[in-house]
C-alpha cells in the first residue's frame, strides 16, 4: 500500500468516525480533514486550494437545484396544494384496516415530494397516528410504511442521497435519476403492496377491531394541515395544481435543466400566491434559513471530493483495495456493496456512505469497466430504501418521537421488510438493464 493510499484510508475512516460519533459537524469534517490529509501527503496550500475550487465549482448546479426545489415545494405546501389530497385520503380510509394502511402510504408519498423526511413524518404521523391509536393498530407498521415511502421517493433528483451521489460524480442529479424512473415506479407499487400485506397481518392479530367511539373518531380523523385556505381564491389553488404537475412533467421529460425549472416555478408561484413584495421577501428568507444547513454541507462536500480526487488519493485507495479483491469478484463489487447497503447505512449515515464509500467503490469498479453512473444508481436504489432505519438519520428520531416508539423496536420490526425491499430494488435494476453485472 502506498503512502497516499494509507493517508486516504485514514482520512476516510476518521471522517466516518467523526460523523458516526458526532465529533465534528459534517461541513467542518469535510473541510478540515482533507486539508490535513493533503498537507500530510506533501501538497502545498496553493495546490490544495485549486483542488478545492474545482470541487466547489462542480457543486453550483446541485446547490441551485436543492435551494429552489425545496423553496418551491415548501411554498406549494404553505398555500395548500397537498391539503385536499391528504384530507380526502384520511376521510376515505374510515375504519377499514387495508384502506388505512394504503392511505398511510399515499400520504407519505405525497408528503415527501419536498424531499424532507422531517416534513413527511410530521404530515403522515399527525394525519394517521390518531386513527392507528383508535383502531389499536401497530404503530410500528405506520413507521415502516412511512420509512419505505420516504426511501422510494428520495430517489427523486432533489432527494438528499441522489444529490450527494450526483455531487460525487460531478453530473446533473436529473441525469442520474432518469434511468431509475422504472425502478422507482415499481418500488412505489411495492410500497403499497407492503402496506396491503401489513393490513392482512394486522387483521390476523385482531388489531383492527374498535368500539363505536373509535369508529366515529376514525371517520372524523384529524388531518395534517388545515383543510383549505379560505382566504385564497379557488383559481389560485387550481393554478398551483397545474404548476406542480407541470414541474414534475418537465422534470421527467428532461427538456430543461432541473434548477432552471424550479427557478421559473418558484418565481411564478411567489408572484401569483404572494403579490406583496415584503411578504415574498419574508417567505424567501424563511425558506433560505431552512435550506442553509444543507447548502453549507454540499459546498463543504465539494471541498472534500475535490481534494480527494485532485491529490490522487482516491486512485491510490482504489488500487490498494483492488489488489486484495479476487479478479472474479471485482466486476461485482458494486452489487456486493449494494446488497450490504442497508446495514452499511445504519452504521455510516448518508454523508459517509456517499462522500466516503461511494467514490472508493466507483474507482474499484472502474478498473473492471463498470461505469460510475451504474455504480451510483445501484447504491442509490439500495441505500435509499434503508435510510430511514438508520440511527444516523436525524429525521428518524422525529418520527419515533411523534409515534412514541423506541428505535430498537422500529429496527427489529422494519429491518426484514426494508432489507428485503432494498434487495428487490437491486434485482429490478439488474433485470431492467439499468445496472450491468
Amino acid at each position: 500500500m502506498t503512502l497516499s493510499a494509507a493517508i486516504g484510508f485514514i482520512m476516510v475512516l476518521t471522517l466516518v468516525f467523526c460523523l458516526i460519533w458526532k465529533k465534528l459537524l459534517p461541513p467542518v469534517a469535510f473541510i478540515i480533514l482533507p486539508i490535513i490529509a493533503a498537507l500530510a501527503a506533501g501538497f502545498g496550500l496553493t495546490e490544495i486550494g485549486d483542488f478545492a475550487s474545482d470541487g466547489i465549482a462542480k457543486m453550483v448546479s446541485t446547490v441551485s437545484l436543492f435551494v429552489f426545489s425545496i423553496s418551491f415545494f415548501s411554498l406549494m405546501s404553505d398555500v395548500g396544494v397537498f391539503d385536499a389530497v391528504v384530507n380526502a385520503l384520511t376521510k376515505k380510509a374510515g375504519t377499514n384496516v387495508t384502506a388505512i394502511m394504503l392511505a398511510t402510504a399515499a400520504i407519505a408519498v405525497i408528503g415527501h415530494l419536498d424531499g424532507s423526511g422531517a416534513t413527511t413524518f410530521i404530515i403522515t404521523a399527525s394525519a394517521m397516528y390518531p386513527i392507528f391509536k383508535k383502531m389499536k393498530l401497530d404503530k410500528r407498521a405506520l413507521m415502516l410504511i412511512t420509512c419505505l415511502a420516504i426511501g422510494v421517493m428520495n430517489i427523486m433528483p432533489w432527494g438528499g442521497p441522489t444529490l450527494r451521489a450526483a455531487t460525487v460524480l460531478g453530473i446533473e442529479a436529473t441525469d442520474l435519476w432518469h434511468p431509475l424512473i422504472p425502478v422507482q415506479l415499481i418500488m412505489l407499487a411495492i410500497t403499497f403492496i407492503v402496506a396491503f400485506l401489513l393490513s392482512k397481518v394486522t387483521k390476523k392479530g385482531a388489531a383492527g377491531t374498535a368500539d363505536d367511539s373509535a369508529d366515529r373518531s376514525a371517520n372524523q380523523a384529524p388531518t395534517a394541515v388545515e383543510s383549505a385556505k379560505d382566504d385564497s381564491p379557488k383559481w389560485k389553488l387550481y393554478f398551483n395544481y397545474i404548476l406542480t404537475v407541470g414541474v414534475v412533467a418537465v422534470l421527467v421529460s428532461g427538456k430543461l435543466p432541473s434548477a432552471f425549472v424550479f427557478m421559473i416555478a418558484l418565481a411564478l408561484g411567489l408572484t401569483v400566491n404572494i403579490p406583496n413584495l415584503k411578504q415574498q421577501s419574508g417567505k424567501l428568507k424563511e425558506y433560505g434559513v431552512a435550506a442553509m444547513s444543507m447548502v453549507v454541507t454540499l459546498f463543504a462536500a465539494g471541498v472534500f471530493t475535490g481534494i480527494l480526487g485532485g491529490t490522487g488519493m482516491l486512485d491510490s485507495m482504489a488500487e490498494a483495495i483492488v489488489s486484495i479483491i479476487p479478479a472474479a469478484l471485482g466486476p461485482y463489487a458494486h452489487i456486493i456493496i449494494a446488497v450490504l447497503a442497508v446495514p452499511l447505512i445504519m452504521c455510516l449515515g448518508t454523508d459517509a456512505f456517499y462522500f466516503g464509500l461511494l467514490p472508493v467503490v466507483i474507482s474499484i469498479c472502474s478498473k473492471f469497466g463498470v461505469a460510475p453512473e451504474a455504480v451510483a444508481r445501484v447504491l442509490i436504489v439500495a441505500e435509499n430504501v434503508g435510510v430511514m432505519i438508520s440511527p444516523m438519520t436525524p429525521a428518524v428520531f422525529l418520527g419515533l418521537g411523534m409515534l412514541d416508539l423506541d428505535i430498537g423496536d422500529h429496527i427489529r420490526f422494519s429491518l426484514p421488510w426494508i432489507w428485503g425491499c432494498s434487495i428487490t430494488a437491486i434485482i429490478l435494476s439488474v433485470v431492467l438493464g439499468i445496472v450491468p453485472v
